[in-house]
C-alpha cells in the first residue's frame, strides 16, 4: 500500500486540498498555508502552479541596500539606552526609534495579494459569463424542447392519424366481411335445406322411375344361353322350348321375341332373348312351367337340345326381364347372400327377396340401403 504524503509543516497526512511550492516542492495543507477552502477554491491555477512557501519568500534575495531591513543588529561597545534619532560619530546609519519603524511589505505578499484580487476578479467574471450563459439556456431551452417535441409529436401525429385510418378501414373490412359471411351462412342452411329436399325428390323419382321402367316390363321374360343363327326365328324357338316343358301357348301369347345388345361387349355368352307375352297370366303360366320341368329334373333341367339345337348341351335360362336398375341390385343382393351365409335368393313380379334358410323369414330389397339388412 503506497505512503500517504504529510505536510511539510505539521506532519500530518495531506487530504484533498493542498498547495505545494514550486520553488522546494514540498505540500502544506490549508492550515499551514492560513487558507480556508472556499478561497482555495477561488485560487486560479496559475497561482496555483506558482505559489511558494513562506521558506522559500523569507530566503529570496531582495534588491537595492539592505537599509530598510526592519530588524538589524548593533555594533559592540554601543549603548543600548542611546537616544533615539541621535547620531553616532562613527556611523553614518541614523537611528530611529522603534515606535516610529515602518516595516516595509514584502514584495512577495504584495504579488500574492494582486494576484488574489485578479483571481478573485477572474471568479467573478466567471460567474457572471456563467450565469449569463446559463440564463441563455434557461431562456432558449423550453422552445428547443418546445421545438423538438412539436417536430416529434407531429411524426406521431402523423403515424396516429395513418393508423387510424387503417383501423377504421379494416373494421369497415371487418364488418363488410361479417356481414357477407351471415349473408352466405344464411344461404347456405337455406340451400342445405333445400338440397336436402332435392334428395328426398330426387330418390323418390328414381324410386318411381324405376318402378315404372319395371312395371312396363312384367308381361316380358328373358331366355339366357340360347346359341344364335343368322336365319332363326326366335317365336319358333319359344313354341318349341313350350311343347317340350308340356305347356300349351296359343296364337297371339306372344306378342313380340327379340334379342337384345350385350351389356358387356366382350362377354362370349349369346345375347339374351326377351320375350313380350300378352299378358302377366300369360308369362306367368310359361314361367311356372319352366320352374316345374326343371325342378321334376333336376339332372336334366332346360338345354340347348331340349329346343332343338344341335351340339354341345347347353343349359337355358328363364327368368323375369328386370329393369337395369334391379338387375344391379338383383347382382348385389346375391353377392352379399352369398357372404352373409344367406340360401335363397329369387324375384317375382320385379321384386328382390332374400332368405337365410328355409326356416327363416324372407327380407324384401328395395334398394342399395336394404343390403344392410343382410349383412
Amino acid at each position: 500500500m503506497p505512503r500517504k504524503m504529510q505536510c511539510a509543516g505539521c506532519l500530518t497526512d495531506l487530504g484533498m486540498y493542498y498547495l505545494q511550492c514550486s520553488l522546494c516542492s514540498k505540500s502544506y495543507d490549508l492550515d499551514c498555508c492560513r487558507m480556508n477552502l472556499n478561497e482555495y477554491k477561488k485560487l486560479s491555477h496559475t497561482y496555483k502552479t506558482s505559489w511558494s512557501c513562506v521558506i522559500c519568500c523569507s530566503s529570496r534575495r531582495k534588491g537595492g541596500d539592505n537599509s530598510n531591513t526592519p530588524v538589524r543588529s548593533t555594533r559592540a561597545g554601543d549603548s543600548q539606552d542611546a537616544e533615539p534619532h541621535s547620531e553616532r560619530q562613527d556611523s553614518n546609519i541614523t537611528i530611529r526609534n522603534k515606535g516610529n519603524v515602518v516595516t516595509p511589505v514584502s514584495s512577495s505578499e504584495g504579488s500574492r495579494s494582486n494576484e488574489t484580487e485578479e483571481d478573485t476578479k477572474q471568479c467573478k467574471l466567471i460567474d457572471a459569463i456563467t450565469e449569463r450563459v446559463l440564463e441563455s439556456i434557461r431562456q432558449e431551452l423550453p422552445s428547443i424542447f418546445s421545438r423538438v417535441l412539436n417536430k416529434e409529436l407531429s411524426t406521431i401525429k402523423t403515424d396516429i392519424q395513418e393508423l387510424r385510418k387503417s383501423v377504421e378501414f379494416i373494421s369497415e373490412a371487418h364488418d363488410d366481411f361479417k356481414l357477407t359471411i351471415d349473408t352466405l351462412v344464411k344461404d347456405n342452411t337455406q340451400l342445405k335445406g333445400a338440397n336436402q329436399l332435392l334428395q328426398s325428390t330426387v330418390h323418390g323419382l328414381e324410386d318411381r322411375l324405376n318402378n315404372l321402367e319395371q312395371y312396363l316390363r312384367e308381361n316380358n321374360l328373358e331366355l339366357h344361353g340360347v346359341p344364335e343363327f343368322r336365319s332363326e326365328n326366335l317365336t319358333n324357338v319359344l313354341q318349341q322350348c313350350s311343347q317340350f316343358i308340356g305347356h300349351q301357348l296359343n296364337d297371339g301369347d306372344i306378342v313380340g321375341c327379340v334379342r337384345v345388345a350385350k351389356l358387356n361387349k366382350d362377354s362370349k355368352f349369346p345375347k339374351t332373348i326377351v320375350a313380350k307375352f300378352r299378358s302377366v297370366r300369360c308369362r306367368d303360366e310359361f314361367y311356372s312351367a319352366v320352374y316345374r320341368y326343371n325342378k321334376a329334373h333336376p339332372n336334366d333341367k332346360l338345354n340347348t337340345n331340349h329346343l332343338g339345337i344341335a351340339g354341345e348341351k347347353k343349359p337355358v335360362y328363364v327368368s323375369e326381364h328386370l329393369s337395369p336398375f334391379f338387375k344391379s341390385l338383383h347382382a348385389a343382393s346375391r353377392k352379399t347372400a352369398k357372404e352373409a351365409g344367406y340360401k335363397f335368393v329369387w324375384v317375382r313380379n320385379g321384386r328382390i327377396y332374400v332368405r337365410k334358410d328355409s326356416d327363416s323369414s324372407y327380407i324384401y330389397i328395395k334398394n342399395q340401403d336394404s343390403l344392410e339388412l343382410i349383412r
